[in-house]
């Protein structure tokens, strides 16, 4: 019953703001890990709640990074008007913010558990001894659901899981799952991760060689197979063009074969444009170029394939 009240708009405030109710139930499945039990049905539903609770936590929760979120726009501001802002980009990029993060509670309570480096730690532990797809999910959902931001929790949250946690490999490993919902959720935490320049290094050398794989060898029959490909592409683009010189290893023949039969996927909008977009930043590097090119007349001789689409 919790576990269906917490998946409404309703019921997931509700939840959020009834006294010891997330301490519980944190507590609980922190328990269970320590246990060695992470393979209970328990265990599952409680993962399972704190997912559907972490859910636009930043935009419908107060927290430590709100007033943050003010102060970073006032900088950006700041900038903008006195020509300091890189106008490259377009955008207000959170690594630009030269704002401080908070310091975390030391004893948290209530929503403040949702984003807290306890849970953090004890959704990767899980993704380390769980053998449950749903648990699975579940954990990479909820680290998902805190990177899903534009503003200093998505950040923070991804420098304390890829840098400080180091959880990279286990959310990598995701990625080998047969299960389609498990691959889905961990490509969507990477994508959200990649957005942030301070953890490119990082993740380049951590996770390309299974987000190329993803976009090598992934098959078209499986109902999450759109989004997969969407969050392959977007990880793919931000890694590789931080880091052209690494990432033009990972640069295949038959990975750029299916980037281009994606852009030409007219049941997959959003994939399609994320390959489109992926294709033109790769030809837009002149260190690139010459191994698109390469790939090119082998991708021409075996399939007749135009890496420029």
């Amino acid at each position: 019953r919790l576990l269906n009240l917490s998946s409404a708009d309703m019921g997931r405030q509700t939840m959020r703001n009834y006294p010891g109710l997330i301490d519980s139930v944190m507590t609980y499945a922190q328990n269970c890990v320590a246990s060695n039990r992470p393979d209970d049905k328990s265990v599952e539903n409680c993962i399972c709640i704190l997912h559907n609770l972490s859910y636009r936590l930043d935009a419908e929760v107060p927290n430590r990074y709100t007033q943050l979120n003010h102060m970073a726009r006032s900088v950006y501001m700041d900038k903008t008007l006195t020509g300091c802002f890189n106008s490259r980009s377009g955008k207000m990029e959170n690594d630009e913010y030269g704002v401080p993060l908070p310091e975390e509670d030391f004893k948290p309570k209530g929503p403040s558990w949702l984003y807290h480096s306890d849970a953090i730690r004890t959704y990767l532990s899980l993704m380390d001894q769980s053998k449950k797809d749903a648990t699975l999910e579940a954990c990479a959902g909820a680290l998902q659901n805190l990177t899903a931001s534009r503003g200093l929790m998505s950040n923070a949250m991804s420098q304390l899981i890829g840098l400080k946690e180091k959880g990279l490999p286990r959310i990598a490993r995701l990625l080998q799952s047969n299960s389609s919902e498990v691959v889905r959720s961990g490509a969507s935490l990477l994508s959200n991760m990649s957005r942030h320049p301070v953890l490119h290094k990082t993740m380049a050398h951590q996770v390309l060689p299974d987000v190329s794989r993803l976009l090598s060898f992934q098959s078209g029959n499986t109902n999450s197979y759109g989004e997969i490909m969407t969050s392959a592409c977007y990880t793919l683009r931000n890694l590789i063009m931080s880091n052209p010189h690494l990432g033009k290893s990972y640069l295949t023949s038959n990975m750029l074969n299916n980037v281009v039969s994606l852009c030409r996927n007219g049941s997959c909008p959003k994939a399609a444009e994320a390959a489109r977009l992926l294709l033109t930043d790769l030809w837009s590097n002149r260190e690139l170029q010459s191994v698109l090119k390469q790939r090119q007349q082998v991708g021409t001789t075996t399939a007749g394939t135009d890496f420029r689409d």
